[in-house]
């Protein structure tokens, strides 16, 4: 605090020890007489300030002699006496070092986040870009020697069966029925690697009526197999995307007519509930089912509880179900007894449709 010739009035302690005043009196003593170096920009704040004006300054760099910053906050004050009259200045400042500092890292963390985002996305780019050279030669160079097996061994059956035992007959047929079902694999790994890549499109969804349009598109086997199918839905609106979503309730669909093939009266049925947050819509056969210790390996890429003979199958519609649900914002799980059927359950985001 100054009078009106810039001689102290009162300083705080603070102050003594950020400019290494000691313990000398400078009540009295001149501002300019104990910093000359005080250049005529801070002088004119100075006069400003006692013609009545208030200066201040959110933030302020300030070299040091020592050579050290230091960021202030600070302001420049009239101060008045008992009559009005100006007596003279008040300075306040804040030390905002450690702010400064706490924002350049920040700042600087930021730039170092953006340049590993940068750095990342690269990289994904590059793999994606492997991936497709992947997916490329899986479709068109591996499958070329698969149709070559696949077309000598027809003729081999077609031409030379005559002249063959039954042993023989028997090779060719194994023969075929290998080429068939690495065919299939070669499909459903393909499937997998599209729903990892492809770019799901999210919309408002009538999930009861794609529900009932899948069911159709496998009346013909459900029919030839005697199944009783029951779906009495009420109209669900949901987020997702249709295609992928048609795949999860196709795949389901399929298993539960696969697994529940040998029950004396086959059913399938199709519920739902729902919350304030989300829809749950099950598929519940009468089948096999499965021991709930390999609850989550059902749901992993190439795993199977029985055998092929029994229940033909790659391993893989699982997987997509699993994979497709993630990518939707949803989840699905299972719930089953051996001998007693399994059911399955879809989760997805509930639209404002419902809650009417």
């Amino acid at each position: 605090m100054f009078d009106q010739e810039m001689r102290y009035l009162a300083f705080s302690q603070r102050w003594r020890n950020d400019y290494h005043m000691g313990d000398g009196d400078l009540l009295g003593v001149c501002h300019y007489d104990v910093f000359p170096e005080i250049g005529e920009g801070w002088k004119t704040i100075h006069r400003r300030c006692l013609s009545g004006e208030v200066i201040r300054a959110d933030e302020d760099r300030f070299e040091r002699a020592d050579g050290s910053l230091q960021w202030l906050r600070w302001e420049v004050r009239p101060w008045h006496q008992a009559s009005g009259a100006i007596g003279g200045i008040a300075m306040f400042t804040e030390d905002i070092t450690q702010q400064k500092q706490a924002e350049e890292a920040l700042r600087q963390l930021n730039i170092d986040l953006e340049q590993r985002i940068a750095e990342r996305t690269a990289e994904l780019s590059t793999l994606n870009q492997s991936l497709e050279s992947f997916v490329y030669s899986v479709s068109h160079d591996l499958k070329a020697p698969l149709r070559g097996v696949e077309g000598y061994s027809r003729l081999l059956e077609e031409d030379y069966s005559d002249r063959l035992d039954d042993e023989g007959r028997l090779f060719i047929a194994n023969l075929r029925a290998g080429v068939t079902r690495m065919n299939e694999l070669i499909d459903d790994l393909l499937a997998y690697s599209r729903m990892e890549r492809r770019k799901l499109e999210s919309h408002v969804l009538d999930l009861t009526a794609l529900t009932q349009r899948v069911i159709a598109e496998c009346g013909g086997e459900i029919a030839a197999r005697q199944i009783e199918v029951i779906c009495d839905l009420p109209l669900l609106m949901v987020n997702g995307d249709r295609d992928g979503l048609a795949l999860v309730l196709r795949n389901l669909l399929e298993n539960a007519i696969k697994f529940s093939q040998h029950a004396a009266h086959p059913r399938i049925e199709f519920g739902a509930d729902r919350d304030n947050q989300h829809v749950i819509l099950w598929v519940r056969d009468n089948g096999i089912g499965f021991d709930m210790k390999y609850n989550q390996r059902i749901f992993e890429i190439f795993e199977r509880l029985h055998r092929l003979e029994d229940y033909p199958g790659t391993g893989i519609g699982l997987a997509l179900v699993k994979k497709a649900m993630q990518r939707m914002g949803g989840r699905v799980w299972a719930h089953s007894t051996p001998g007693e059927g399994a059911t399955f359950y879809l989760e997805l985001p509930v639209m404002a449709e419902n809650l009417k």
